[in-house]
């Protein structure tokens, strides 16, 4: 047993609740809901912290992992109008952003030639000319001119987008990605699951069921993928828990999330700016 987890355990003046959900980690239980939220509303940071450091070493000994990537980002301008976000332009004022073409996206590819870099994260906003072929023809540009690149990119709410517009399926859509040169999908877009925040902070887009069901046919061709919940603006911790219950299932079934990532809502240059931001 851990000496950390040791002293929770030991500890007298812990609140009851806390010690007991400190002993199901140390035996390997899983925590439900309510602990979950037992958790948020109670649990100290040193707490979690040592808890999770616990998992993380029982799983994965004490080591961290690092690449060397560098981002690509297609376009700013996008067809959607989330209300947390302070990154896309809308068509109406494309003129504010970046809309860049596939030889000038291989040109920036190409300033990396020589450097020590192993991934290309590519993400943007959604757009017509963004298309299946484009992204086919650029995923293929980028394997031919250096095959040894990461290639991880785009989120469903793209995919379920080109994928639409290509009249494909989700499932074939992801082959043609993964036979073009596809190597890893981000976690981007996944905000918040549950439809009673996500209509509000991201209608239009895809949903999370889509979202899910997108990761998880990535998984199943093949295709490792990441995770985020994006926090801190209107959700409460129910919708968190709902959020982080659905990513634990479909990594019950498929294993094929590398990480997840919570992702702090910030208010500056977005239709969410009159909300304070959380401490952490």
């Amino acid at each position: 047993m851990d000496k950390n987890i040791n002293v929770l355990l030991q500890d007298e003046t812990l609140d009851k609740e806390l010690q007991k959900i400190a002993q199901k980690i140390n035996d390997k239980e899983r925590i439900s809901d309510e602990d979950a939220l037992y958790l948020y509303e109670k649990a100290p940071l040193g707490y979690l912290g040592t808890l999770a450091n616990y998992i993380r070493e029982e799983r994965h000994g004490d080591k961290t992992y690092f690449n060397r990537n560098f981002h690509l980002e297609p376009t700013n301008v996008c067809l959607y109008t989330c209300t947390f976000c302070s990154y896309s332009r809308l068509i109406k004022k494309r003129e504010e952003g970046w809309e860049y073409s596939l030889e000038e996206m291989m040109d920036m590819i190409k300033k990396y030639d020589g450097e020590p870099v192993t991934e290309v994260h590519i993400v943007g906003g959604v757009m017509p000319q963004y298309n299946l072929k484009f992204y086919q023809d650029l995923f293929k540009a980028i394997k031919a001119h250096r095959p040894e690149l990461h290639v991880k990119a785009l989120t469903p709410v793209e995919y379920h987008y080109i994928f639409k517009k290509g009249k494909v399926s989700y499932e074939e859509g992801m082959r043609l990605m993964i036979e073009a040169g596809l190597d890893s999908m981000p976690g981007g877009g996944a905000e918040i699951f549950h439809p009673e925040i996500r209509d509000q902070i991201a209608g239009g887009k895809c949903s999370g069921e889509e979202w899910l069901q997108i990761h998880e046919i990535s998984h199943n061709q093949g295709i490792p993928t990441n995770a985020t919940m994006l926090y801190g603006h209107i959700e409460e911790y129910r919708h968190r828990i709902d959020h982080m219950e659905k990513l634990r299932q479909l990594q019950d079934r498929t294993s094929g999330f590398q990480t997840f990532i919570p992702l702090k809502f910030r208010n500056k240059n977005n239709q969410l700016s009159h909300l304070s931001e959380v401490s952490v």
